[in-house]
């Protein structure tokens, strides 16, 4: 009898389910400052402070007045928060139908690096697709955030299974590479199209 490899796949969700562009943000802001967009690039601070508001240790409050103030611009929370919005694009191409194929054979999950703020953006945005998802992992809620090793652990928990029987997809090759430490299947994706080609290369589909 036919013993099937993997049982299920973890998703990122940026850049993997939504196209994202973190350029947005700045691009906004600058607009409503009347300021270079490339002055805000530069600026913008990916820093242990961005890394505990998605492990939701500090709340949107504190985050704003902190980037707001290392970017040294004044916006209200609404411009804030509207910028913020901008980062999130839309779900992929055909990632419904790829979502729903891989449903009836394997167990669907995601794993993402997000925020208090960008949560119910992004849930407002993928309504038709969340139902695909057994359950959605995020940074904020679970307190952990990639590649740190108990983000993933979290989720392996949860199925009750062993890393090699999860394929990992992700954009960011140190979370690929520290999933790959712990034992999964990784699949490192550039493009929607590459990425379904992984996934038959692997045998999934």
């Amino acid at each position: 009898m036919h013993t099937q490899k993997y049982k299920a796949l973890i998703f990122d969700l940026g850049n993997v389910i939504i196209d994202i562009s973190p350029k947005n943000a700045c691009d906004y802001w600058a607009e409503v400052c009347g300021i270079q967009p490339e002055i805000l690039y530069v600026a913008f601070p990916f820093d242990e402070t961005y890394a505990q508001f998605e492990r939701g240790e500090i709340i949107p409050e504190i985050f704003r007045k902190y980037v707001s103030k290392c970017l040294n611009i004044t916006l209200s929370q609404k411009e804030f928060d509207e910028g913020w919005k901008q980062i999130l694009i839309q779900p992929r191409g055909n990632i419904e139908v790829l979502l729903r194929n891989l449903k009836k054979s394997y167990r669907i999950v995601a794993l993402s690096n997000t925020n208090e703020i960008h949560v119910p953006m992004w849930q407002e945005m993928c309504t038709p697709i969340l139902p695909y998802f057994e359950k959605i992992f995020s940074s904020n809620e679970i307190g952990f955030r990639k590649p740190e090793q108990d983000s993933f652990q979290c989720v392996l928990d949860y199925l009750q299974i062993h890393p090699n029987e999860a394929v990992f997809l992700d954009d960011n090759y140190e979370n690929i590479l520290a999933a790959e430490k712990i034992g999964m299947k990784v699949i490192h994706v550039e493009s929607y199209d590459q990425m379904v080609n992984e996934l038959e290369r692997i045998g999934i589909m």
